[in-house]
């Protein structure tokens, strides 16, 4: 058995890791992690066998298969009435690298990004490795809300982006037509970007909508929305984000 280097040894976990790890040890129901509870569906499955054994499984283009692109940009422009393109889908390994992807290419060293907390556990770091500061928002429960007043006052010279998850993980807020006018206002007024983790946007528990936050007016061109396959689908060891 190998033994680790000393610089891994006591490398810190995260809290999925730890909560997962314990929910094996004990037989608990995790409630930590979005496992789903069936192998997902059949005919997706079977599809992707197929295009394993007839298809390309060599290096993809950087952006991501042009098909793949071009259904998931003709996915939201039939479900979520947007105007997407091909070229503007990339796809990443999982939703994560997606979120990493924006946080390092938008971020830099001394920038302050809004995160709204409880919060994904990925985002402070992300933030913090792009050399960024974490400018945490606590929303409260029983409804959660962002306000006017709370975005006037987190908002300063430094403010570079918000990080924004619709819906909530992990309070499970689909945040209202109201809340995302009032977001989408300050980001116009201070000229600021919006990184909108909207992975979960087909899992829902009531008959309410989704709302893109890029279909509020003014934030097309200033928003950078992550997706996810496997969210979608039930089928999170794809790690197919966009």
């Amino acid at each position: 058995m190998m033994t680790p280097h000393p610089v891994f040894a006591d490398a810190p976990v995260t809290i999925f890791e730890k909560m997962s790890g314990l929910a094996r040890e004990y037989g608990a129901i995790n409630l930590g992690q979005g496992f789903p509870e069936d192998p997902g569906p059949l005919a997706l499955r079977e599809r992707a066998a197929h295009a394993a054994l007839h298809g390309w499984n060599q290096y993809a283009p950087s952006r991501g298969l042009p098909e793949l692109r071009q259904a998931v940009a003709e996915h939201y422009n039939r479900m979520q009435g947007t105007d997407l393109t091909t070229d503007q889908v990339l796809v990443t390994s999982g939703a994560t690298e997606a979120i990493a992807a924006a946080v390092m290419a938008w971020v830099r060293s001394g920038d302050e990004v809004i995160v709204f907390e409880p919060a994904y556990d990925a985002y402070r770091p992300l933030v913090e490795r792009a050399g960024g500061i974490v400018k945490p928002v606590r929303l409260e429960p029983p409804h959660w809300q962002i306000t006017a007043q709370m975005l006037d006052q987190a908002i300063g010279p430094r403010t570079r982006a918000i990080l924004f998850n619709n819906p909530m993980n992990p309070a499970t807020k689909m945040f209202g037509a109201d809340e995302l006018a009032a977001l989408a206002k300050a980001c116009v007024a201070h000229d600021l970007v919006v990184i909108s983790d909207e992975v979960w946007e087909h899992v829902r528990l009531t008959d309410r909508a989704h709302i893109p936050l890029a279909t509020i007016e003014g934030m097309c061109e200033r928003t950078i929305k992550i997706g996810s396959a496997g969210k979608m689908f039930g089928l999170t060891g794809w790690k197919v984000g966009f």
